[in-house]
């Protein structure tokens, strides 16, 4: 029999799988060092290709693969207005749906595609569905590459690929609150060209993280999801909607980790039980689109029990299930989450948050976070909920709204259009 003799080193040097484990991603990361570096070499190759080039527009390629989290549409109207730019949204497809059927494939492909038609913006299949492979994004000749969101990435089509035909950049699906640093601090955001953040006190948050050599690639800009409280700040507020948004980050038993945010297993039908006895309120169910897929994973819940939570909703709420949201943001009074994102974005609107605060999550705000998270009406158990709802929704005690105000004034987060901000500095890139 023929042994691998580094194998068996290993194993004996590293007994558990664990520490085999450890070792392995120590030596990635080492690895991923080496080729960070390279890719900072290429985009600089890069970019002096773009400022040489005679082409009349600069195409900016935004690759999508779930349109629930497109986040970025101020920017793409944006860039479409400009003369010197040409955007595109790419569809692919996530690589957990790897095992998924070629026939669930390509209706995901379908309906991304519908949805960005139906806005008439133009779209290309960066997913070959004959050949069940991601396509590499050269072939689309992009000058700037954003992406919608970090995870599940096909390997050709990652930073450290694209990096050798186009300047790679992202925006944040989600505004960050936490500061869980390896969520926004990973191999993806080191191998970035451009990783635009929501300001200075977040820039400077992750510069102090994720070690001096990546730097570079961080900078401020406001946040794209929220360019409707700037473009749209005039628009009527006639609705007065409560919106319930629960989260899909339900635990499983024992399991007390940074994303447990979700609260739903004790929330879920005291908030739906409360709507059905004030039908006098005009209520949103604004779940996470991942919400149902995690209370099946859970065994709590059967099929039948799910969609029967989900209806009775539809009866006495407005559902929304996409992610255009911010207009119905704008035309509420209250929101009741445990949905991370949407801490800081509804933060922005001005009105109060009913914060719904799991015991299962361990993340700790960070500075920049806390004097925000301090402004909303925390809630940790259902005698808490009560009150708040009763408080909040019956009486109209908004008694934080000055705090709340002030803090919104001093960040200055409602009167910043990140997408012109971005293309400023896009068109600094190609000009200097």
């Amino acid at each position: 029999m023929k042994y691998n003799l580094l194998s068996v080193l290993i194993s004996w040097v590293f007994p558990t799988r664990r520490d085999r484990n450890k070792f392995r991603k120590f030596c990635e990361s080492i690895d991923n060092r080496a080729e960070i570096k390279k890719a900072q070499k290429r985009y600089i190759c890069v970019a002096n290709s773009i400022k040489k080039s005679q082409k009349s527009k600069i195409k900016v390629l935004f690759l999508v693969n779930e349109n629930s989290k497109w986040k970025t549409q101020s920017l793409y109207d944006l860039l479409e207005k400009s003369e010197k730019f040409e955007p595109v949204i790419a569809l692919t497809i996530a690589d957990r749906q790897k095992r998924a059927s070629k026939e669930e494939k390509k209706k995901c492909l379908e309906e991304n595609f519908e949805f960005f038609k139906t806005r008439n913006m133009t779209c290309v299949y960066a997913w070959d569905i004959e050949k069940n492979k991601a396509k590499n994004l050269n072939i689309f000749k992009p000058q700037f590459v954003f992406y919608q969101q970090p995870w599940f990435l096909p390997k050709i089509q990652q930073p450290k690929n694209v990096s050798k035909f186009a300047l790679t950049c992202y925006v944040p699906y989600f505004v960050p609150n936490y500061g869980i640093m390896n969520m926004d601090c990973s191999e993806f955001h080191k191998f970035l060209y451009r990783n635009y953040v929501l300001n200075k006190d977040w820039e400077n948050l992750y510069k102090n993280y994720i070690g001096e050599d990546y730097t570079g690639n961080i900078v401020s800009v406001g946040h794209t999801m929220l360019d409707d409280l700037y473009l749209k700040k005039d628009i009527k507020n006639d609705e007065d909607y409560v919106i319930y948004a629960p989260h899909w980050s339900i635990p499983c038993q024992g399991n007390k980790n940074d994303e447990n945010y979700a609260t739903f297993l004790w929330t879920g039908k005291i908030i739906l039980n409360y709507a059905k006895n004030h039908p006098e309120i005009n209520w949103v169910f604004k779940p996470h689109p991942t919400l149902k897929v995690a209370l099946k994973r859970t065994g709590f819940f059967s099929d039948s029990d799910i969609e029967n939570y989900y209806k009775e909703w539809e009866t006495v709420a407005k559902p929304c299930y996409s992610a255009n949201y911010m207009e119905i943001f704008m035309k509420s009074k209250a929101l009741i989450t445990d949905c991370g994102s949407f801490l800081i974005e509804y933060f922005c609107t001005g009105k109060p948050i009913i914060h719904l605060i799991s015991d299962q999550c361990s993340a700790i705000p960070p500075e920049p976070t806390q004097k925000i998270f301090n402004t909303f009406y925390q809630v940790k158990n259902a005698g808490e909920l009560y009150n708040q709802l009763e408080n909040l929704l019956q009486r109209n005690n908004d008694y934080k709204q000055e705090e709340r105000l002030r803090i919104l004034k001093d960040l200055n987060l409602e009167n910043c259009y990140a997408a012109q901000n971005i293309i400023n500095d896009l068109e600094k890139i190609i000009a200097e």
